[in-house]
Formats: C-alpha cells, structure tokens, sequence
C-alpha cells in the first residue's frame, strides 16, 4: 500500500485539485491520509465532499498546530494502527497543489528499486521551479549548502524538500527507535528533523528531479521567513551541541 500524506490548513482551493490528481495520474495503489491542521476556511467541508469509502482518512486538529503537529499526527496514526507494512510506501506532499503528483509514480519506482527515501529534488540536474520567488530560491540555496555542510550524506542535496517517498521498513525501524518522539517540531523545520533522524539509519537515498509549478498554488504562502530560519538555527544549534 501506499500512503499519501497530506497537512493541510486552509487549502480549500488547492485540497480537490491534489485529490483529483491523485486519483487521475497515481498508477498504484494507495490510501490518502489528511490532517486538516485547524484549518478557518472550508477545507474540512470540501475534503469530506471527497471522500469515498475509505480511500480517504480526514484527521481534524481543532485548531493550528503548525506543519510538525500535522505530520506527527499523520504518522502516529498509520503507525499505531498498526497499516504500516516493511513494503509499505508514505508519500508526503504539499497541500497546495504545487508538487506534481506524476513525479510520485517514479518514486514509488524507486523503492522497488531497493532504495529507501526517494526526495523530489530541487538541486538535482532536470529539475525545475515555476513561478517561485527569487528570494525564496536564494533562501533555500543557502540552506542547502549550509546543510550540506552541517549534514553531509551520500545523494543528498535538497534537505527540506517536503516532497518525499519513505520506505515503510524505514519509518519502522525509526520508529521502534524513536517511538512517538519520532517528530517534535512543529513547524516547517520538521522536515529537516525527519531527514536528520533517519539518517542515523542509513538509508539509501535517491533523488528524482521535480517540476515545482507554485503558481498553480491558490492563496498565500503559509510560511514565515524570519520565523523559520530562527527554527533552522535552533535544530542546528541544538545538534551540534547534544552531547
């Protein structure tokens, strides 16, 4: 089985398209999990007019928690209702219909083809960024060099990329370790803690090249620049100093 992750928050004009998408282009089988992180507009409404039997799980935070929170909960929620198996696959992905759901079908290929976290690259030859910002490119190009000092691994180059295919045996063998501390963070920097946790187990890692089109997003972006980096350089301060 597959399953997709999704953490959304008011995402009402973005959530139907990622649905539809999903079901239109994803050869495989699949299961699609959503957090709706408290969301004020009518996310909630238009997910629930989607669901069909139980393709679909709808998970209700009461109000924002941020995307750590929403991850956390989708997680624990496939691992401790024990759906996870080691052949499994969790495809995590925006809400806000800027990530093509194409790309999650090469994926998926590569976990069979015994690799164990596929990431939707930025920074991998082929990939391409529609319609973002230039400040936000500059942003991420320095956090990934900055990162890719930090934390070196063998082809690993996007380091926040959300976009991202884990092998079930993987997130079990974190899991077991982890346990439910398996994310803590509750904003966007938690894709830098999961990245940062599994490493520790030393996966294979494979980058497929994405075609990032932000301008099919609808609505404002959820994320605070100075608020971020102020996250970034607390989990990186935190971990150079662990004992």
């Amino acid at each position: 089985m597959n399953y997709f992750l999704l953490c959304a928050y008011n995402e009402s004009k973005n959530i139907v398209k990622v649905i539809e998408n999903i079901r239109k282009y994803f050869k495989y089988e699949y299961k699609i999990i959503i957090v709706n992180d408290g969301s004020t507009d009518d996310t909630e409404f238009q997910i629930k007019k989607q669901v069909r039997e139980s393709e679909i799980v709808l998970l209700n935070h009461k109000r924002n928690l941020g995307l750590g929170a929403a991850l956390r909960t989708g997680l624990l929620y496939i691992l401790s209702n024990s759906m996870l198996k080691a052949k499994d696959t969790i495809i995590t992905l925006d809400a806000d219909n800027t990530h093509p759901i194409e790309i999650a079908n090469v994926m998926v290929k590569k976990i069979f083809e015994n690799n164990d976290l596929i990431i939707a690259s930025r920074f991998t030859k082929g990939a391409i960024q529609l319609g973002v910002p230039l400040y936000r490119k500059l942003i991420s190009l320095s956090a990934r060099c900055i990162l890719k000092i930090i934390f070196p691994y063998p082809g690993l180059k996007d380091y926040t990329s959300g976009y991202r295919a884990y092998r079930g045996s993987l997130i079990l063998t974190a899991y077991n370790y982890y346990k439910k501390d398996i994310v803590k963070e509750r904003n966007f920097v938690v894709q830098l803690e999961i990245l940062v946790k599994l490493l520790k187990f030393r996966p294979k890692i494979y980058e497929v090249p994405i075609n990032l089109k932000y301008f099919l997003k609808y609505g404002k972006s959820k994320l605070k620049i100075v608020k971020n980096i102020i996250s970034y350089l607390n989990f990186i301060f935190s971990y150079i100093i662990k004992p």
